[in-house]
């Protein structure tokens, strides 16, 4: 008998979730086209290093006729990086696109490994200018999909990356410190700051409760560290935030709101709501991912919208 049960962590979508989800995803595609985003569409399978130097257990690999490993796409970003480097696409420009996302997660967790995002990405334009745009346009992305409420939380990839460079970690070692902080260990935070002390030591201790009103938060962590880089990444928090907060609902800062992606190298920015868990979007500064094709490094600034996340917190709502 053939089966007719789905993988793990795929679903049907069936009538009104079908429909609606549609219409969501179809509303902030023509936004983002009507705002002058030139819209593209990048292939479901990719070559397996397109998206990272190593193969990830977090993604869903297969093998061509020719024996390639490829890889269902996990995010639509590092495509971009690699259209970019391959076409005659002149810079400055300005994408958007949407489509199915493939990231593969624990069996008992339930969470879903197949979803529908949106997104865009302004590449080659001045930084201050494309962060700007792209937060506004996430705004109005969220709002054309009529997201009754929902925040802004603001952080800045330099800071692990700095703790990271300045102690030599290795990867084990980072994702080690990343898990910590995320779970507020405390204990564990004291004890790799003993293991490795420095200038850090005070910022490690504390990052886990560095989230809040942006003012506070930021004064809280201008009084642990003295390491220029770290406050030129607070100052560029704050100088955003005093831009852009007038035009959004709420504004909160999480310093330690780690990258959703590797590629992420300057302020970084996602999006919640009360009714969903993880975020609905995104996004976030990454100039060195052109690099990894062999271009020229390029100010970029993008987001992705969960269309499925959308839909949880559009639906709960009514």
């Amino acid at each position: 008998m053939k089966k007719t049960s789905l993988p793990v962590g795929m679903h049907d979508k069936l009538f009104k979730r079908a429909r609606v989800t549609y219409q969501i995803e179809r509303d902030i595609s023509d936004l983002l086209m009507d705002q002058g985003f030139n819209r593209i569409e990048t292939p479901t399978l990719e070559h397996f290093e397109v998206f990272g130097d190593e193969i990830s257990e977090g993604h869903y690999h297969l093998f061509d006729k020719k024996g390639a490993l490829l890889s269902l796409r996990p995010d639509m970003t590092s495509q971009v990086g690699r259209l970019i480097a391959s076409t005659q696409v002149e810079t400055p420009i300005k994408f958007s696109y949407s489509g199915k996302v493939f990231n593969y997660h624990e069996e008992m967790r339930g969470l879903i490994n197949e979803h529908t995002q949106a997104g865009i990405e302004i590449i080659g334009f001045p930084a201050e200018k494309a962060l700007r745009e792209a937060i506004y346009s996430a705004k109005q992305a969220l709002d054309v999909a009529q997201v009754p409420s929902y925040r802004f939380e603001f952080s800045h990839a330099l800071l692990l990356q700095t703790i990271v460079t300045e102690l030599d970690l290795s990867h084990e070692e980072k994702k080690r410190l990343e898990t910590d902080i995320i779970d507020k260990n405390i204990t564990k935070l004291r004890e790799f700051t003993k293991k490795k002390p420095s200038e850090f030591d005070a910022l490690i201790r504390r990052l886990p409760y560095l989230f809040g009103e942006s003012g506070d938060v930021l004064a809280e962590a201008r009084q642990l560290t003295d390491n220029e880089s770290i406050l030129s990444a607070l100052d560029e928090v704050e100088s955003l935030i005093e831009e852009v907060k007038p035009s959004l609902l709420q504004v909160n800062v999480d310093l330690a709101q780690f990258p959703s992606m590797p590629y992420y190298t300057g302020l970084m920015f996602k999006v919640f709501g009360e009714k969903v868990p993880d975020a609905f979007v995104s996004g976030g500064r990454y100039d060195k991912l052109f690099q990894r094709f062999g271009a020229s490094e390029l100010t970029a600034v993008g987001w992705a919208v969960d269309i499925d996340s959308v839909y949880q917190a559009v639906h709960d709502s009514l």
